[in-house]
């Protein structure tokens, strides 16, 4: 079994690059991705991007807003995004995100019917008071009253191998990444275990992180899964989605 990707943009950060590569220098405007998975058995979207609240005000995010500018209009939150595909997000079956940040969860408000598909200790770490303290996470933007199925390792969406959610912790406690099979292969969407091409190649990290080993080990993972022939989609890396082009959804992995 094979499954579509329908990947879109839900808005871009503005931030220092060197604060994600090391090495970097300048101002990067990072592009914040979502998915729409459709499968024979249902459909799954994986991170929603940025909440539509930051279209207007980034009092939102609180003292991360020092840190990252959101660029978001309404047309690119993960609802406008669906609506304009004829897809109605009252009907998405899952959705599962890579973690709980807020560049990643700002569109589970916009699909009332989805179960959240998450790993535990993510979870553990979403609801963890001195992080909610900290701005670290933001339950109003992910504990909703959604149905919560909390994973413990790799999980198989559908049950026939064909999109499976990978751990890749380190950037958090709890991180996954999304594997799928398509027509033309198998892909791996990152998130943010890896951000960019770069990241990957030289083995770079943040300076900031859960676990920094671990998410140098997951970065190995990512890289053995590539060299088995798998297709990478990284996280937040511009090269990359400007060569993805600019159409409100791009199908991935179809010849």
């Amino acid at each position: 079994m094979t499954a579509k990707i329908h990947a879109t943009l839900c808005g871009h950060l503005e931030t220092d690059l060197g604060r994600l590569l090391p090495g970097g220098t300048g101002t990067v405007a990072l592009p914040i991705p979502a998915y729409v998975i459709e499968h024979a058995a249902g459909v799954l979207v994986f991170d929603t991007g940025l909440h539509a609240e930051l279209a207007t005000d980034s009092g939102r995010i609180g003292d991360n807003a020092k840190m990252f500018t959101a660029r978001l209009d309404q047309q690119a939150t993960l609802g406008a995004r669906l609506a304009a595909a004829g897809i109605d997000a009252a009907s998405v079956d899952f959705v599962a995100n890579s973690h709980l940040h807020f560049d990643h969860v700002g569109g589970n408000v916009e699909l009332p019917n989805a179960r959240l598909l998450i790993q535990a200790p993510e979870w553990k770490a979403g609801r963890h008071p001195k992080l909610i303290e900290y701005g670290v996470y933001n339950p109003a933007d992910f504990d909703l009253g959604q149905e919560v199925q909390e994973l413990d390792g790799s999980f198989d969406v559908f049950g026939d191998g064909s999109v499976v959610l990978v751990p890749t912790p380190g950037h958090t406690a709890g991180h996954q990444s999304l594997q799928v099979a398509t027509e033309t292969g198998t892909m791996l969407m990152t998130a943010d275990a890896c951000y960019f091409r770069r990241s990957l190649d030289e083995m770079l990290t943040p300076g900031f992180g859960f676990d920094l080993d671990q998410q140098l080990a997951s970065m190995r993972l990512i890289a053995d899964l590539e060299a088995a022939g798998a297709t990478l989609v990284f996280g937040h890396d511009p090269d990359q989605w400007a060569d993805l082009g600019d159409a409100p959804f791009k199908q991935l992995g179809s010849t």
